[in-house]
């Protein structure tokens, strides 16, 4: 297990399901990669979601799928939790804002790319040993990226 936080001046998190009409993304021509998405699965005080080509912040609820270029934000004493369809969680501290940047995996070579990016706040990863080598996550800032591969690490 992977343990790892970042802060910035915002956070998410991944889960099982696909998007209605999302189907395999193509991975710059190579290997077909299945869009994912990222489940929350606790919240608490004032969480919104903008998703992907709206212009509208709605409530975040249990139970909502985040998809590739959702952002989600948290309020002033509220957090987030989302989960990824390996099993590993992604904690979104207060005031912070954070965009789902890639959720994909290959059902070939069962390699999971996860990647978030924080534009402000504070996240917190519990990350699964992943099933394959080839799988990657990462959190990126504006200044920095954190990338983890089978081992606890603290990036601040």
């Amino acid at each position: 297990m992977a343990i790892l936080a970042l802060g910035c001046g915002l956070w998410a998190a991944a889960c099982t399901c696909e998007r209605a009409g999302d189907g395999p993304v193509a991975d710059g021509g190579a290997a077909q990669a299945t869009a994912r998405s990222a489940q929350v699965v606790a919240l608490d005080g004032t969480v919104q979601v903008k998703r992907s080509g709206s212009m509208e912040w709605i409530a975040a609820a249990p139970k909502m799928q985040l998809f590739s270029e959702d952002k989600i934000r948290t309020g002033r004493d509220s957090f987030a939790e989302l989960e990824f369809e390996s099993g590993g969680r992604l904690r979104v501290g207060p005031e912070s804002l954070v965009v789902v940047s890639d959720l994909r995996f290959d059902p070939g070579t069962h390699a999971r790319q996860t990647a978030f990016t924080l534009l402000e706040g504070m996240v917190e990863a519990e990350l699964r040993t992943p099933e394959s080598a080839a799988s990657d996550f990462r959190i990126r800032t504006p200044t920095a990226e954190a990338a983890v591969l089978h081992r606890e690490v603290l990036f601040q």
